[in-house]
């Protein structure tokens, strides 16, 4: 099964996209964010035994699907 979450923010900059899952990483300013969500999200397919595919696009926003193990 495959949930699919958008959003029309700014995407992810090509040279950032090898650490979005990584805990604590954020392009935000300090302050602004602590850059947990993703690494959480990984986290939480990995152990459900499922996956998360990043497909950013630059000034269009990102999309991620999650796809969740079926019985």
């Amino acid at each position: 099964m495959k949930l699919t979450v958008s959003d029309e923010g700014e995407g992810i900059p090509p040279e950032a996209l090898d650490q979005i899952f990584d805990p604590f990483f954020t392009t935000k300013p300090v302050g602004a964010g602590t850059g947990l969500g993703l690494s959480m999200v990984l986290g939480f397919m990995q152990q459900s035994g499922g996956a998360v595919i990043a497909k950013p696009e630059v000034s269009q926003g990102a999309t991620f699907e999650l796809y969740f193990p079926t019985s």
